[in-house]
């Protein structure tokens, strides 16, 4: 994930907060034991739910990345989080035993695709998610290209 996506995530994690306010604090309630108040103590705990949520996807949310590199003939995966240790795997591109184009339909509007790379012991790399198949398939074309002229 993009720092920038990470920000804004953070950044939009304040907005529901002011519900909590508006409802909660800033009107001076007289009895506790009314319907409203349970409305709006529902409502302020959506609205601070969401705000967890939030935040736990800007500071949890994954980043992954592969390279390849010609001058070492290895290929990098690294995935990384703010709260969680960055972790890679380095294999000598000879491991690279497929490139491939993988889809996952989703539950709600169009597939979304990406590079699949698998190597000799089975795991397989997958790219991040794009909803355009051509845009996928030239990077899988760069990508078995790149191999090529590293085997030649």
């Amino acid at each position: 994930m993009l720092v920038g996506m990470r920000v804004l995530l953070a950044a939009l994690s304040l907005f529901p907060l002011a519900a909590p306010y508006e409802l909660l604090i800033k009107i001076e309630w007289k009895s506790f034991l009314n319907p409203y108040f349970f409305v709006a103590a529902g409502i302020s705990a959506g609205a601070m739910a969401l705000s967890v949520f939030l935040v736990f996807a800007a500071v949890a949310g994954m980043s992954s990345k592969i390279v390849f590199d010609r001058r070492t003939a290895t290929l990098s995966y690294s995935t990384e989080a703010p709260v969680v240790r960055r972790t890679s795997q380095v294999l000598p591109l000879s491991d690279v035993v497929r490139t491939e184009i993988g889809v996952r339909d989703e539950d709600e509007g169009a597939p979304t695709y990406r590079v699949r790379i698998t190597v000799k012991d089975g795991t397989v790399f997958e790219s991040g998610p794009s909803w355009s198949r051509d845009e996928v398939d030239r990077i899988r074309r760069r990508v078995d290209q790149f191999l090529a002229t590293v085997d030649a």
